[in-house]
């Protein structure tokens, strides 16, 4: 397996025409920044590509384990993926369920969580067999949600659900975007949403950040991920190609347009403990990848 590395957007974009990967419109390096506290990345640089194997070539989502491992699913089979990325491969999987549309996974502790499309959690050990019985939670989520993106909440006892279609759950109304927490303890969904993002929020975030609207909108959000040290929250659309920093109270606090060249279909994202950032994509026709960037 190869291990490209680059230090421009241009050298990335040779790649592509090589390895026959889809060719579209060019965005400007200077916007593809964001800023979280005094960390800041450019998306337009990735300082490590990890191609992935066969059978990851549709990851949906992702997490990072700690000790370099991350954590991957793909959204059609039951089978959660350990990836090295010292070594560059896949070393260990663990069979978690049955075939099935499979968007988001992450861990608290030694207990994993994967999301379904549909809202379905499914949890079970990371460090126990290869092949194990996941435990089914059912949320208030229905396939019109379309859930995508996963991770820890802030307290750690409970978990971030992203809804990149419908953001109404039980009649509540909820319009545009959403992320509703997940209280574990209780086991269900806490109600109005942690945040709530209108169309008109992202028009004005878009605006600020020099942006036409009409050209990213609308934004569906395919994964999300806490900063480590700042605490800040991270959203990626594959629709849309934005991701988009928001402060702890939900409030838009960076915006960046993403490179449909670099990112084919972004739909996993997250940090390791010392902020670097890692987004996966789907390679449509390719192979998956997972793109690195140090802040």
């Amino acid at each position: 397996m190869k291990l490209y590395k680059f230090r421009s957007l241009n050298n990335y974009i040779t790649l592509l025409f090589l390895t026959g990967m889809a060719c579209i419109t060019i965005v400007d390096e200077k916007q593809m920044v964001v800023k979280s506290g005094n960390y800041e990345y450019s998306l337009s640089d990735p300082d490590v590509i990890y191609k992935l194997p066969v059978r990851l070539e549709e990851i949906s989502g992702l997490d990072y384990l700690g000790d370099r491992i991350l954590l991957c699913v793909e959204d059609e089979e039951g089978i959660l993926y350990f990836y090295n990325t010292r070594e560059k491969k896949v070393t260990r999987e663990i069979k978690f369920a049955k075939s099935g549309d499979y968007e988001g996974v992450t861990h608290i502790d030694n207990m994993a969580y994967v999301v379904k499309s549909n809202g379905n959690l499914y949890t079970f050990p990371i460090d126990l067999d290869d092949e194990v019985e996941a435990i089914k939670i059912e949320t208030a989520f229905t396939s019109s949600n379309n859930v995508e993106g996963l991770c820890p909440g802030h307290k750690k006892k409970e978990i971030y659900l992203a809804c990149k279609e419908n953001a109404e759950v039980d009649n509540n109304s909820i319009k545009g975007r959403a992320v509703y927490a997940f209280d574990l303890k209780k086991g269900k969904l806490i109600d109005p949403p942690y945040i709530h993002l209108t169309s008109e929020v992202f028009n004005e975030a878009l605006k600020q950040k020099g942006l036409k609207p009409s050209q990213y909108m609308p934004f569906k959000p395919s994964g999300i991920a806490l900063h480590p040290i700042t605490g800040d929250v991270f959203i990626i659309g594959s629709v849309g190609k934005l991701l988009i920093v928001l402060d702890q109270s939900g409030k838009i606090k960076s915006v960046a347009p993403l490179s449909r060249k670099l990112f084919v279909q972004p739909e996993g994202i997250c940090f390791d403990e010392q902020g670097v950032l890692f987004i996966s994509s789907e390679g449509r026709g390719n192979d998956g990848y997972i793109l690195e960037f140090n802040p």
